[in-house]
């Protein structure tokens, strides 16, 4: 029986590099992120092979999935945290320069909009690529009214599958003071109690967002909640303060 315990970080493509050598030595509590369905196979193999006895992940979903499949394994979610102090509060909404900006996942397949020329439409990315380096979307975000939000299930269906999980786009989004116009995954929705984006009305979405820019002032409150929420919520040291909590309630010595 092996006597100590590691805490790994880990995703599913790199699993074997991320725990060794420690599961050779030691008792692995592997956290992970970034599982898809491309790797399910490939993650509950490597769970049972080591006989892990404790998972964290970042999805909620296939946290549950785990838990059918390993019912005697202890399992936690607990959301992907971020660097709140990167983040800039930035002017107030009626005061950015910058109406739209899309960064990020391509969205164009999801949806097509038309206005670029009515309002100040700032991309992200340019042929695949990103063209902003990290202070500049920094920057960018907080002096941007209006940022598209959503989850890999909607702009890569293929990979992802059903699993619609929070990322760190929305943290980022909602500690520069943004709002958020897309899709929000209900473990964001469950964590902060409220929907903090505007679901996106796929009929119409020139007409929505061309509203939301003639009252933006109408939205510096859900505005301001965000980041209330995102600094509550967001930071690692919430999520890392779960896990303890939880492995203690497992019975680790940490």
């Amino acid at each position: 029986m092996k006597d100590s315990v590691r805490l790994r970080f880990v995703q599913p493509w790199t699993i074997k590099f991320d725990t060794f050598p420690d599961y050779a030595l030691y008792e692995v509590i592997p956290f992970f992120w970034d599982v898809w369905p491309e790797n399910f196979e490939k993650t509950f193999a490597w769970l049972k092979k080591h006989e892990v006895k404790t998972a964290i992940f970042t999805s909620s979903q296939v946290a549950e999935m785990v838990k059918t499949k390993f019912p005697v394994m202890n399992v936690l979610s607990v959301t992907e945290g971020i660097d709140i102090e990167t983040y800039s509060e930035g002017k107030r909404l009626k005061d950015r320069e910058i109406d739209f900006l899309e960064y990020g996942r391509e969205i164009d397949h999801v949806v097509k909009y038309s206005v670029a020329d009515k309002i100040n439409y700032v991309k992200g990315k340019s042929n695949g690529k990103p063209i902003f380096s990290q202070q500049e979307l920094v920057e960018n975000l907080a002096n941007s009214k209006v940022v598209a939000a959503y989850t890999k299930k909607w702009t890569n269906p293929e990979q992802a599958g059903d699993i619609d999980t929070l990322t760190q786009r929305y943290w980022e989004c909602m500690l520069s003071g943004c709002v958020m116009i897309g899709h929000a995954p209900k473990e964001l929705v469950d964590l902060i109690g409220y929907n903090p984006v505007i679901e996106i009305d796929m009929d119409t979405p020139d007409e929505q967002l061309m509203n939301i820019m003639a009252n933006i002032t109408d939205y510096q409150e859900l505005a301001d909640k965000n980041r209330t929420s995102a600094i509550k919520y967001g930071e690692w040291k919430y999520s890392m303060q779960r896990v303890m909590n939880f492995l203690r309630e497992k019975e680790y010595t940490l």
